[in-house]
């Protein structure tokens, strides 16, 4: 019941809460993306791989220079563009995919259709749910996870999705955004 009708129903209520209180910080965001990297202020890559692997086109704020993937890291970024990427404020338009249905605001994160992931077969688990803002990998580790890791607590999380799990998730995203704030 949770998993299909109230976790939407969630989703739905609390991005729209979340939209006409950000919408502030998107549009402050979206300028200053505009006069750091210019246009396009959308990342490059926005197709992901969603519910049931179907495809959509995910909303993000792009942080990296046209064209620099050829370069190092740390000099695909501006000093505004990092911070902007690393307070993941560039994910903010990711709550449009949220009210739109394409996404959750807990779930796996979504995959680049193609990309590059671990040997053996990938949990069809994973697809049987939205795919979310933040999820059990990011708030257990983030960028520091391997694709076999992230993969690992998909499962995971879908074994044990509730109303329960979904708020530690979140309150763990939120208070690992806060020792962020404090390195």
């Amino acid at each position: 019941m949770y998993r299909k009708y109230i976790k939407r129903l969630l989703d739905i209520i609390f991005s729209i809460i979340l939209i006409l209180l950000l919408w502030p910080l998107m549009l402050i965001v979206a300028i200053i993306t505009l006069f750091d990297l210019g246009f396009p202020l959308h990342n490059e890559i926005r197709e992901r791989e969603g519910l049931n692997k179907k495809t959509f086109i995910m909303y993000k704020f792009r942080t990296k220079k046209l064209n620099s993937s050829n370069l190092k890291h740390d000099d695909q970024y501006t000093k505004i563009s990092h911070m902007i990427d690393r307070y993941r404020l560039n994910e903010l338009p990711q709550l449009f995919n949220v009210l739109k249905g394409d996404m959750s605001l807990v779930g796996p994160r979504p995959f680049i259709p193609g990309d590059k992931l671990p040997p053996g077969e990938i949990s069809p688990k994973r697809y049987m749910v939205r795919p979310g803002m933040t999820g059990l990998a990011q708030a257990s580790g983030c960028r520091l996870l391997t694709h076999k890791a992230k993969l690992e607590y998909d499962v995971v999380y879908y074994d044990n999705l509730s109303f329960k799990t979904d708020v530690k998730i979140i309150v763990k995203t939120i208070l690992g955004f806060l020792k962020l704030e404090r390195d």
